[in-house]
Formats: C-alpha cells, structure tokens, sequence
C-alpha cells in the first residue's frame, strides 16, 4: 500500500504555491510553482529549517517534527522543528515565527529566533520528487506547549542534543537529509556543545 499522495492530489493542495527561485548565491532569478521546483531535479529556490531547542539542566534538547503524509517530499521523516519554501516578498524570521505557528502550534516572538547560516543542497526522493533549495538555518530558545496541526505534521518530541546525534549514527534512515546536513555542521553544533 502507498501512503503517499498521488500528484494529483498534491497539485490540488499546492497549485497556487509560489517559491522564490535562486541561484548559489541567493541572488532572485524568478519565480515559479512549488511543484515544479520540487520535481523532477527541481529547481534552486528559498528556504529555511527552524530548529527551536530548550536548555534541562546542563543539556540542550531539540523539538523535532515527524513530516506528515501529505508532505510530497520526505513524508515520515524526522527533521527540525519546521521547515518552509519562501514565497515571494516574505522574510525569514517574520515567516519562521507564522509558519512554526501553522505547523506545530508554537508561539514563539521573531526576536527570540536568530539565523545562523544559509547552505546549499539537492536531495532526491522517491516518485521523481526532491528537495534543491538554498536553506537558512535559524534556531531560537523555546520552551513550552505543542499542539500539532496534523496536516502538516505526524509526531513531535523533545531530543537531546547527545541523544539525537547518537540516534541519527544508528538510525541515518529516519531523519530528512537537510536536517543530518545541519547537524553536521559546526556552525550549528556550536550552539549545542
């Protein structure tokens, strides 16, 4: 049985979507539909990963989201706290703050949120769907309630940092290939170590 989405139904729930399209170097170079940017190679365009965490004690804990099945890219999977396709005229942490809202049901105040760095990846998925986006990493300090909208999003859980990165060694499968790409790198870890 597949549970993912057929085209035809995720083209119905997305067809009015537009992204921002970039070249390596985030300059503009146009705009186009959310579906043709993530198939079939795809197309380079915005985005950002949001990574809220919260300090127990000494440790640094991490709220991850599990994608829900309507996602057309990497559903089931394990990745940050949120994740989104910049449209145009949109800000980063304007829309971290709105779409982190729309997904797990967090209130969180854009000054609480900072970005650390923008990279750059292609991953492909099944079905001839993939992710090529230019991605800002942005992380702030939460703590507080989630109340899931399960539309957007399966499960969410609080990870430890030493806990995630020994789970992600064992376990590479589950988690979206952006999120072991940031976890990976030093400019994020830093934050937690």
């Amino acid at each position: 049985m597949n549970l993912r989405k057929s085209l035809l139904e995720i083209d119905s729930k997305y067809h009015n979507r537009r992204v921002v399209l970039v070249d390596e170097n985030d300059n503009e170079i146009g705009v186009d539909s959310l579906i043709k940017a993530h198939r079939d190679g795809g197309l380079k365009h915005r985005a950002f990963s949001l990574q809220l965490y919260r300090r127990n004690g000494e440790k640094f804990e991490l709220l991850l989201q599990q994608r829900a099945t309507d996602k057309p890219v990497f559903p089931f999977y394990w990745a940050n706290t949120c994740c989104y396709n910049m449209a145009p005229q949109e800000r980063y942490l304007t829309r971290a703050v709105s779409r982190v809202r729309e997904e797990m049901g967090v209130v969180v105040e854009e000054k609480s949120l900072r970005e650390l760095y923008k990279f750059s990846y292609y991953a492909p998925d099944l079905e001839g769907w993939c992710e090529n986006e230019l991605d800002d990493v942005i992380v702030g300090e939460w703590n507080g309630e989630v109340q899931l909208n399960h539309e957007e999003t399966m499960d969410a859980k609080w990870v430890g940092w030493n806990e995630l990165n020994v789970d992600m060694e064992k376990n590479q499968d589950k988690y979206a290939p952006w999120f072991k790409t940031i976890v990976q790198d030093q400019r994020f870890r830093r934050v937690f170590e």
